[in-house]
Parts: structure tokens; C-alpha cells; sequence
């Protein structure tokens, strides 16, 4: 790069070599392993931000930083950062002042709305100002006197363009959360580090497949990435079976166009808490080794195309809290294990599969349930005396089977009591307004009763 001011030409080549010494001899020439695929546009865009964030680094920054200076090469990767997820507009928020010796802060967006709020969250991105003063930029002082990065959480910001690999070459990055933003691309190859404890990227515009080394790299003995959250982006392909390798905790999927079956390597992963893969083209069955996930908490795979039916090994899964499996293709027989076992258990979602048998007496183990919904499946028999007795119940829905009997007067009282909102129960009225109903709801017992066409009606 041709020197263009004073500064420019005794301080470059001493940066430049700095920065290749991290980021390689060849990065000011080419872009490689980007994760972009060959889209020879966004590599020459990649390619101008190395050198738009070396001119500001040399020739605008207003500290004007040494070769030897010990934040050089943070500094320089939180303004490439900017620059690359500017690709099509400026951020929402705590862009650059308009002056180079300007600062200011901005305010902190809204966790639910995205709208800023009173809070200052920090101050404005390539100002004159420390870098961990940057806003969303979370620093600790590591090994040294110096301040580190550790935290990189930019929410609702509208950042833009591919994600640049190069902030895993922030060597003590604990924390990446940059959902509800409009990233795009593909997930870099190289984005994981050994120090990385969270990977947030939900709700943005990522696509292609996830890649295999992430999982290879922390398999390498010293990772600490615990969570991975991906969901709500355009994802594609398959779950990595290397997956498995990986000592993660919690496991956010849902909500791409992921196919295949699970990886039965998940099903190994003895720390696993959070499994939430639903809104996918999965395909494929539960194995029995989810037996092994003894610290399962929650699983998710509804909206999906999981088939086959609920191991009864379920019921090793001791501490699992929550199962949904909703708008899937699983049937059969729900296993007596799920009831009598998991004594922490509190949401069944099994509504629209094709679930069959009666609904289980067991059901009045589970004292801290306070979800089931079992509708529109092909469950028989009667609903059990037993559910009146879940104190916690406030959601029941088992409409759209094939259920006689009456409501049991205990359910009805629970309603009273204990705060259940609704007892939605299947075809009451064979047809709508007319005929003899199959479940019979007591006065002032059910809030609806819905007939065989799923019209539900107000008791």
C-alpha cells in the first residue's frame, strides 16, 4: 500500500507488519476462506474493508497508535468489524461522529422492541475514545494492565454484510451476540476460537450450510463454547455429525431449512441441556441413546419431520423439563417412563401427530405440570381423574381425539382452584350445534368445546 501522508509513510509498513504477524502475510492481498463461497463481489468488498480499516488505523484515528502500541490490533479489528457490516447502510445506532476528534455515547436499543431507550450504552464506534468505550464492546483487564475485549453484544443495530472471521483473532473473546440485525452470507470457517463461551447470531439473514470445523476445533481439548444460538437465519445443509465433539450446552437450531436426521453423536453429548431444532426439514427418528442426555432440560422438534415414536429410554433423561414435539410426524404410544420418571417434568406438546392409546392415569405423577396439549391426535379412552390433581396445570387441550366420557368433576373444580385457563376437549359436538356430544361438559366446566371440524365453541 502506497504511503499518502507523513504519518502514512514511517508509521505504515511498521502497522502493516504488525497486523500480518495475527492476521497473515498475504491479508492485505486476498481475501481466502472467507465462507462467502466465490461471490467474487463480497470478496473485493472484504478486501476494500481491510484497507479502509488500515487508512483509518494510520491516517484518522485520532489516538494514532504505534506498531507496538498492545490494543493495535483490537483496535483495528473492532473498526474492520464496522466497516464490514456497513455493506449496505450505515448502523442504526453509535455510528462514527462526524468529526475525527468528535465523541459522543449512544443509547442502548430495547431488548423486545429495538428501540433505544434511556440507557447510554457507550460511546460512538470510531471515536476518539478508547475502544472499549465503543458501544456494546465489553473489556476486562487480562494477563496485563491492559484492557482486552471479551464482549462483542450489538443488538437491533441494523448491522449488515458478511461476518468477519477476524474477530476470532481477539485472543481473550469470551461473548459474539449480534442477533436482530441483517447479517448475510455464509457462516465463516474460522470464526470460532478455544476462548469463545457464547455464539449468538439468531434473527438475521445467514445462509448456507453450518460449518464441520467449528466442531473440529473444539474438539482440540481447551474450548469453553458453551451456547450456540443460530436460529431465524436461512440456514441450510445438514447438522455436523462433529457436533458431538464440541462441549456444548445449549444448541438453537430452530427456525432455519436444516435437513436430515439428527446426528446420533447429539445424543452423546453428556453436558447437553437445550435442544431446540424445531421449524426445520428434519427427517429421521428419536434413537433410544436420548437416554444418555442426563442433563437434558428441553427439547424442541416440533414443525418438523421427525417421525417414529418416544423411546422409553426418555425416562433416563431425568432432568428433561419440557418436551415438544408438535406438528411432527411422530406416533404411537406415549412410554409410561415419560410419566413415571422424569419427576421435574412440566410441558408436553404432542398436538397434531399421530399419537394413539389413552391418555395415561400416570399422568398425576407429573406434579409440576403446567402444559398438555395432546390435541388432534388418536387418543382413546376417557380423560383421567388424575389431571384434576396437577395444582400447576394452567394449559390443557385435548380436542380432536376420539375421547368419550365425561370431564372429570376434579378437572372442572381445577378450573376454580388451581388456575387452569381453559379445558379444551375434543368433539363435544359431533357436529357443529347438533347431535349428541361425546365428552359431556359440566356447567360452568369447559371455557370451549370444539366439535369433530376443530370449530370450537364457548360452553
Amino acid at each position: 500500500m502506497a504511503p499518502t501522508t507523513i504519518r502514512d509513510a514511517v508509521a505504515a509498513p511498521e502497522i502493516e507488519i504488525a497486523l500480518k504477524i495475527i492476521l497473515g502475510k498475504e491479508y492485505f492481498q486476498h481475501v481466502e476462506g472467507s465462507g462467502e463461497g466465490n461471490d467474487g463481489k463480497i470478496l473485493e468488498f472484504m478486501l476494500e474493508t481491510r484497507h479502509k480499516a488500515f487508512d483509518w488505523i494510520v491516517n484518522q484515528d485520532p489516538i494514532q497508535l504505534e506498531y507496538n502500541s498492545p490494543n493495535l490490533v483490537q483496535r483495528f479489528l473492532l473498526v474492520l468489524f464496522y466497516y464490514q457490516t456497513t455493506r449496505h447502510q450505515r448502523w442504526k445506532e453509535c455510528n462514527p461522529p462526524a468529526t475525527p476528534q468528535g465523541s459522543a455515547f449512544c443509547y442502548e436499543p430495547d431488548i423486545v422492541t429495538g428501540e433505544a431507550t434511556s440507557t447510554i450504552w457507550g460511546d460512538l464506534w470510531l471515536s476518539a475514545s478508547h475502544e472499549c468505550q465503543w458501544a456494546g464492546v465489553a473489556c476486562e483487564t487480562v494477563q496485563s494492565k491492559e484492557m482486552t475485549v471479551v464482549g462483542l453484544k450489538v443488538l437491533w443495530n441494523h448491522l449488515n454484510g458478511p461476518l468477519p472471521w477476524e474477530i476470532s483473532q481477539l485472543p481473550h473473546l469470551k461473548n459474539i451476540e449480534l442477533t436482530y440485525n441483517m447479517l448475510s452470507g455464509m457462516l465463516p470457517p474460522k470464526l470460532l476460537s478455544f476462548s469463545l463461551e457464547n455464539l449468538r447470531l439468531g434473527i438475521n439473514q445467514l445462509s448456507g450450510p453450518i460449518p464441520a470445523g467449528w466442531f473440529e476445533i473444539l474438539d482440540e481439548g481447551n474450548a469453553k463454547l458453551t451456547t450456540l444460538q443460530i436460529s431465524s437465519n436461512r440456514l441450510t445443509g445438514t447438522i455436523p455429525s462433529e457436533v458431538g465433539m464440541s462441549p456444548l450446552k445449549r444448541i438453537f437450531l430452530n427456525n432455519n431449512s436444516l435437513t436430515g436426521s439428527l446426528p446420533l453423536e447429539i445424543f452423546h453429548m453428556g453436558s447437553l441441556e437445550y435442544l431446540m431444532v424445531y421449524r426445520n426439514d428434519l427427517t429421521g427418528t428419536l434413537p433410544s441413546e436420548i437416554g444418555l442426555l442426563t442433563h437434558l432440560r428441553f427439547m424442541v422438534v416440533m414443525h418438523t419431520g421427525i417421525g417414529g415414536t418416544i423411546p422409553s429410554e426418555i425416562g433416563l433423561a431425568t432432568q428433561l423439563s419440557e418436551f415438544h414435539a408438535s406438528y411432527s410426524n411422530m406416533e404411537g404410544t406415549v412410554p409410561e417412563e415419560l410419566y413415571t420418571e422424569l419427576t421435574e417434568f412440566g410441558a408436553l406438546s404432542l398436538n397434531n401427530c399421530n399419537f394413539s392409546g389413552t391418555i395415561s392415569t400416570s399422568l398425576g405423577l407429573l406434579t409440576d405440570l403446567w402444559r398438555l396439549n395432546v390435541a388432534n391426535n388418536n387418543f382413546h379412552g376417557t380423560i383421567p381423574n388424575e389431571i384434576g390433581a396437577l395444582t400447576k396445570l394452567n394449559e390443557l387441550e385435548v380436542n380432536g381425539n376420539e375421547l368419550t366420557g365425561t370431564v372429570p368433576v376434579s378437572v372442572c373444580h381445577s378450573t376454580d382452584n388451581y388456575g387452569l385457563s381453559s379445558a379444551v376437549v375434543a368433539d363435544c359436538l359431533p357436529n357443529p350445534g347438533t347431535g349428541v356430544p361425546t365428552i359431556e361438559c359440566g356447567d360452568d366446566c369447559c371455557t370451549s368445546c370444539c366439535d369433530n371440524t376443530g370449530v370450537c365453541l364457548a360452553n
